[in-house]
């Protein structure tokens, strides 16, 4: 059993891994992977396991972990922050299975990796005696190069008709990983896609989350429960994602101070720090950075408190988280472009940190969470009377 630690202690545990990830940053960016020493580190420091149940020796610490230790590595690197921020997750996700397959996998290894396929409609089951038969070929599966399990997200169906939106856990053994991530930024994610074909997967690693249907119940909650657990992810998991944009663009920041204080402009010689208008550029990135910090951390706070009360988390509220996750990630995104404009043509080089940092920030914010288009036009049918269905929101 691990010892209790507060979160206030783990974020200076990631906060002084910090200058280690910035020295690996290059390599993980290579090898489309964290390194074993990352892994080890992480590891040795309980860095994944800050959601995993206390039961099997997990922190069980108060939800804003959930934005505050990616956005912390993330100041390192960006890819780490990432695969982090998905890891933990999974383990919140697999408290709420039955206690069979929570045994099963964390009584042999409570330090297990576990990744997912989180979307809904690239995977089919079908009922069959003990369980369902699935299928599906799922994108983005972050870290599950790493992984000995993943969680995979499926619509269960009888022909054109949608009986359940599950997930299930599969071992690696029973999947197949398509070497297919390369891309722009967050190489170190190592998103592949994931195939897994006519496998049987007995129902006792199954669990509905269409948390809406009549008489929906998650397995694990009566072992595990700490209302935190059965906070909607897909109202609010984003923010954790969300946070790694910020790191990243923290990461930004800070490089491009330290080079403000230490260089002149190569054509008049005068000191970077000395000009207003680099000065006032600082300033306004800062202030866009510190504020989606904010507005994503108070909302953390805000939903693991009205779940504490028993308080009804309506739709209108969580599709303000969704919209909040979008605003804060294009704040960021504003605020490297500032940063990049700042350090102009010197900052374009492939050995220059600020430009990976940069990809890494557009390459987060590529995702369906921080989708400005969506996210503002759903909240706002709903603050305007109009309709909103989810199955699982």
């Amino acid at each position: 059993m691990r010892r209790s630690i507060s979160a206030n202690e783990l974020n200076k545990k990631a906060e002084a891994l910090i200058p280690f990830l910035k020295t690996q940053s290059n390599e993980v960016e290579k090898n489309k992977s964290l390194t074993k020493s990352i892994i080890n580190k992480l590891h040795n420091e309980g860095l994944f396991r800050y959601h995993q149940p206390k039961l099997w020796g997990g922190m069980e610490l108060e939800f804003s972990a959930w934005l505050d230790i990616p956005e912390i590595l993330s100041r390192g690197d960006c890819s780490t922050g990432w695969s982090v921020a998905n890891i933990a997750s999974h383990h919140r996700t697999l408290a709420l299975f039955s206690e069979e397959i929570q045994d099963e996998i964390w009584s042999d290894n409570p330090d297990v990796i576990i990744a997912a396929g989180n979307i809904y409609n690239q995977g089919v089951g079908k009922v069959v005696d003990g369980g369902l038969v699935i299928s599906g070929k799922w994108n983005f599966c972050s870290a599950i190069q790493i992984s000995e399990w993943c969680l995979f997200a499926f619509l269960v169906k009888d022909g054109d008709k949608i009986l359940d939106w599950s997930q299930c856990i599969v071992h690696k053994n029973d999947y197949e990983i398509v070497d297919d991530w390369d891309t722009m930024g967050m190489r170190g994610t190592g998103s592949c896609t994931v195939i897994v074909k006519d496998l049987f997967i007995p129902e006792y690693r199954i669990q509905s989350m269409a948390i809406n249907f009549a008489n929906h119940k998650f397995k694990g909650v009566d072992k595990n429960k700490n209302p935190m657990f059965q906070i909607s992810t897909p109202s609010i998991g984003g923010h954790g994602l969300a946070g790694c944009s910020v790191g990243g663009a923290q990461l930004c920041y800070d490089i491009m101070k330290e080079w403000v204080l230490e260089r002149s402009t190569s054509t008049t010689g005068i000191k970077m720090k000395d000009i207003p208008s680099i000065q006032y550029r600082l300033g306004e990135a800062a202030s866009k950075i510190d504020a989606a910090r904010l507005i994503l951390r108070n909302d953390c706070v805000e939903v693991e408190k009205m779940m504490l009360h028993n308080m009804e988390v309506n739709i209108n509220t969580k599709l303000k988280y969704k919209r909040n996750a979008s605003f804060a990630v294009q704040n960021v995104l504003d605020a490297t472009r500032i940063i990049q404009q700042i350090a102009g043509a010197n900052g374009i080089y492939n050995n220059s940190p600020i430009q990976k940092a940069v990809r890494d920030v557009q390459s987060c914010s590529t995702h369906i969470h921080f989708s400005t288009d969506l996210q503002m036009t759903q909240w706002g049918r709903i603050e305007l009377g109009g309709e909103f269905t989810s199955a699982t929101m």
